[in-house]
């Protein structure tokens, strides 16, 4: 029998190797990589990641598949001791969201299958800029758009213009209550155990803002689309005090770790637009979000292999330290800790 290595950000049965799978035919392989619970990384993210597997694995389970869940010293060694102790066939693997990953395929000799995780693979990309002398991002959402079809009228944007971000910059309304509080889940037993097997962490405990399950996830998507998506454009630029979500999708976790899939998200938006309840430039701006900047800034991350390190503009200097939270600042964005992230274990009033 094959083994399907699943990371922990390709949670979902639609992605790659995966898909390709029914219940019966694999078996399928998540590791908890002790090496990635850092202490000094914030302690909402250690739990979303390790709750969202977790969830995802008793999913599986219950679609009757065949799950090793386990956690190592390294993803290595969770893979090595799962090869020893099952012999599977192969492993297969959806190609890695990282370098990294890849990498450690490649050393184990594991298959990757091409990755559906994006809607464009980054290798459209690359061929999109080929001879390109500069490589604008709004070129590259015309041309995205262009090809997967969003808010066209035949070969035309909706409305006459591609971009209506001038439309979105608005300044916070004097009355923050118009946004809706993010929904919120309640913590259970699989949500303490994994606090509880968690190295002490920087920023606040989890109180359920962010979803763990795909279908907690697709609910926050519903209320999104139901409650702010209306306001969105118009705010999208906004920054206040008195709201941190204000009309902010808080999405981006879930299709990071593949909960949501961005046509899932994209296809309810034009649904809203459509039938009349969202204006053109809430829906044109969150779609660019995720069509536009997303999909661009993947893409070149495959396509500049260097440019984490490459450092054009020679910035050399120290961290200031009202990043950390060991300095004050008048800088309003910055003084202001969010209710999301801070106090608590570990507390720090950065904006994480």
């Amino acid at each position: 029998m094959d083994t399907v290595l699943v990371f922990g950000d390709q949670l979902n049965r639609r992605i790659g190797a995966l898909a390709a799978h029914e219940p019966g035919e694999c078996r399928v392989l998540l590791v908890e990589s002790e090496a990635l619970l850092r202490p000094e990384r914030h302690v909402q993210r250690l739990h979303l990641v390790i709750t969202a597997m977790r969830r995802f694995a008793e999913e599986l389970r219950d679609a009757g598949y065949d799950v090793d869940l386990r956690r190592a010293p390294t993803m290595a060694a969770g893979i090595e001791d799962h090869v020893e102790e099952h012999r599977p066939d192969r492993v297969i693997a959806t190609e890695a969201n990282s370098r990294a990953g890849r990498a450690l395929c490649e050393g184990l000799g594991i298959e990757q299958v091409r990755s559906n995780q994006f809607l464009r693979h980054h290798d459209e990309l690359a061929t999109w800029a080929e001879g390109r002398r500069s490589l604008k991002l709004e070129d590259f959402y015309r041309w995205t758009r262009t090809e997967l079809g969003y808010l066209m009228d035949g070969d035309q944007p909706v409305g006459g213009r591609w971009n209506l971000d001038a439309d979105n910059r608005e300044p916070p309304p004097d009355d923050a209550s118009i946004f809706t509080e993010p929904q919120a889940s309640r913590l259970d037993r699989v949500d303490e155990e994994v606090l509880a097997s968690l190295p002490d962490g920087k920023g606040a405990e989890p109180v359920g803002w962010w979803a763990t399950s795909r279908r907690a996830a697709l609910a926050r998507l519903r209320h999104f689309v139901d409650h702010e998506l209306v306001r969105f454009g118009t705010y999208e630029d906004a920054m206040t005090a008195r709201s941190w979500s204000l009309a902010h999708s808080t999405l981006s976790p879930y299709l990071n770790l593949g909960l949501l899939l961005p046509d899932e998200v994209c296809d309810r938006v034009e649904e809203a637009y459509r039938s009349g309840a969202v204006p053109l430039n809430s829906a044109e701006g969150f779609i660019r979000q995720v069509i536009g900047w997303r999909e661009y800034v993947w893409g070149l991350y495959w396509l500049w292999p260097d440019h984490a390190d490459s450092n054009a503009l020679g910035h050399d200097g120290d961290l200031p330290p009202m990043f950390t939270g060991e300095a004050s600042t008048d800088m309003a964005c910055m003084a202001t800790p969010s209710r999301a992230c801070t106090s608590g274990r570990g507390s720090t009033t950065s904006p994480g």
